[in-house]
């Protein structure tokens, strides 16, 4: 019951976004700027502070497995995704944006929302090093997977690796080596900035579903049936393949609650940019969030949480 009440309100943060710009408070300029916001000052802010800790071998050696684990696991995604087409019937057209709500769940604007709300504050400091690949790879070699069906190529270079994620990482992990605390006051501002990710990015992602045409993102049955994948068939196969690998406890939870998220709202962002498939993308954002209302709390009533 607590997993539904913490979910339900992420949705209500969902609905008010949703309203605000169906009843036009948001408007695309306020959705690119509130996105910006929390992807380059308060998620970042989030992972700096979840990753003050004070330097421990047994962390370390944790750390080492979590991060670990989630390259194991992206690998393992980037070949169901190559794979996918083979099974499902896709245009030219959708592959690149089916291959990418495949591998790149919602951990950034869903991600830390629900794990703190399901596993606690303390378990952001695992999911900071779990998204690492995450943070190099979805605006890179997963830009490039949308891209290489879109009109408008990309060209990979050391600059395509790196963002505000990225760099609060490396320095949030640098100071978890040495043991630096930040200033009380410095540290204030930073939690109270990171605070602002849950609320604002369930608002933006409502009032990114709220400029869709609905009708648009209704879709076909191959966008459902990536929707299941995303949701219930890749969590299930990772919690198998972690269970009977002997994993227990948060590194076998995590992951797969992580796998659980619905597509990454940056699907659709990044297929508008490239002239790919931005129906279809808006259209697996859209219905992956909203059946994850629903298959979010039944993958906790599996795990126990």
């Amino acid at each position: 019951m607590n997993v539904i009440t913490q979910v339900l309100v992420l949705f209500f943060l969902i609905a008010i976004g949703y309203s605000a710009r169906k009843l036009r408070v948001l408007d695309d300029g306020a959705i690119s700027h509130f996105s910006s916001f929390v992807l380059n000052i308060s998620l970042p802010a989030l992972i700096v502070v979840s990753l003050q800790r004070p330097f421990s071998r047994a962390l370390l050696g944790e750390s080492g497995l979590t991060l670990g684990l989630s390259f194991v696991i992206y690998g393992f995604s980037f070949i169901i995704a190559a794979l996918y087409p083979f099974l499902v019937p896709l245009t030219k057209k959708e592959r690149g944006v089916h291959r990418y709500a495949l591998i790149f769940s919602n951990v950034g604007f869903m991600g830390y929302p629900v794990v703190e709300a399901v596993l606690g504050q303390q378990a952001l400091f695992y999911l900071a090093i779990y998204n690492i690949p995450f943070n190099f790879l979805a605006f890179s070699i997963g830009a490039w997977l949308i891209a290489r069906e879109g009109k408008r190529p990309l060209f990979l270079s050391w600059k395509t690796f790196i963002n505000p994620s990225v760099i609060a990482t490396m320095v949030g992990f640098l100071f978890f080596l040495g043991s630096v605390k930040l200033p009380a006051s410095l540290y204030q501002v930073l939690k109270m900035t990171g605070d602002s990710t849950s609320p604002l990015s369930m608002i933006v992602i409502g009032s990114i579903l709220g400029k869709m045409p609905f009708r648009s993102v209704l879709g076909t049955w191959q966008r459902y049936a990536t929707t299941l994948v995303r949701l219930l068939v890749l969590p299930a196969i990772v919690g198998l393949l972690l269970y009977g690998a002997g994993f227990r406890g948060l590194f076998f939870i995590l992951p797969v609650v992580v796998t659980a998220m619905p597509v990454a709202a940056n699907t659709s962002i990044l297929a508008e940019v490239y002239g790919a498939d931005a129906e279809s993308a808006s259209s697996l954002v859209f219905i992956s969030t909203l059946f994850c209302i629903v298959t979010i709390p039944l993958v906790a009533l599996v795990l126990g949480i």
